[in-house]
């Protein structure tokens, strides 16, 4: 996944979910049409079915095959171990979600599958989007393209907040409130490429020292690190939680739909999609207006292991003692 930020007073990472065709056998013209589709993904449920059902009705009606369809979820970092343990003889065609740093990383390790796409679908789509770090929507060498441009943000728990005396989040420093102690959730950058992403963010908006030390004070208020990204949406729209950080917001906004009331804060920058655009602030598409970014792939591909290294020594290691 691509990741950026728009304004500090309300941290939003935008997404590009990558969809790719992992290497084994070398691909062949004009090769039969496969009854089975498998993939591997840290997307939603709600989400990655759709996409599966409706790629099967397609298969269908086009071709007249029945394709099984199916999908093993995994958290980006897990789905990226998993491939690399397959060494080339992969269990799924697809992986899909994940930031471009891990993406690249298996092309460098012959482990991908260029995309089989038209010279003219592949030149439509735009190499990049978004300033002053333009954001890659596609490989250069054509081994990912991006699908999904979202948006990452803070979600909270109005009737919690409203029970805490805290006033609805619109600042990302106002999960610093020293009310929230306990109360925020979140997923470790070393189980998800998002907080990962989040936390490269915050390292590139306030420098590596300060932004360590606005992180500890974080995890001083964090009640719970979740398994999964996926998990801290539910965890707050349960109100077990006040509020949660770098949640995609398809992922609350499923929670939303289950009738849950939950909040997104998302940058400035009905129907169920009418509902969809209440619930991130009137944005239709984020390619209507400017996108602003600081993720720079090139520091987060080289501090990716450091970071999860002194997320473990800083974080992990004396999360007990920062809650005193």
């Amino acid at each position: 996944m691509m990741r950026s930020t728009v304004t500090r007073a309300a941290l939003a990472l935008i997404a590009v979910l990558c969809a790719l065709a992992l290497a084994g056998t070398p691909a062949r013209a004009q090769a039969p049409i496969e009854g089975e589709l498998n993939l591997i993904t840290p997307v939603s449920k709600f989400i990655h079915d759709a996409a599966l059902k409706a790629f099967a009705d397609y298969a269908k009606e086009k071709w007249n095959v029945t394709v099984k369809v199916n999908a093993i979820p995994a958290g980006t970092p897990v789905a990226y171990g998993r491939i690399t343990e397959w060494k080339g003889k992969p269990e799924v065609d697809i992986f899909w979600g994940g930031e471009s740093a891990l993406f690249e990383k298996l092309a460098e390790q012959k482990l991908l599958q260029k995309v089989e796409i038209s010279k003219e679908a592949w030149e439509s789509i735009p190499a990049s989007i978004g300033k002053p770090r333009p954001i890659p929507l596609k490989d250069k060498d054509g081994y990912w393209v991006g699908t999904t441009l979202e948006p990452y943000g803070i979600v909270y728990n109005p009737k919690r907040l409203q029970r805490l005396g805290v006033a609805p989040l619109k600042d990302w420093d106002d999960l610093l409130n020293p009310k929230l102690k306990g109360e925020v959730a979140q997923c470790a950058p070393t189980r998800s490429s998002s907080s990962n992403a989040t936390y490269e963010v915050i390292l590139s908006l306030q420098g590596e020292e300060p932004g360590w030390s606005w992180l500890r004070k974080l995890a001083a208020n964090t009640g719970h690190f979740t398994a999964r990204s996926r998990d801290v949406p539910t965890v707050v729209a349960k109100g077990e939680f006040a509020a949660g950080f770098a949640v995609p917001s398809y992922m609350a906004f499923e929670e939303k739909l289950a009738g849950f009331d939950i909040k997104y804060v998302a940058p400035k920058a009905g129907s169920t999609a009418e509902t969809a655009v209440e619930f991130t602030g009137g944005v239709r598409s984020y390619f209507d207006g400017d996108v602003a970014n600081v993720y720079d792939e090139v520091v987060a591909a080289r501090r990716s292991e450091a970071l999860k290294t002194r997320f473990r020594s800083d974080i992990e290691a004396k999360w007990d003692e920062l809650k005193k």
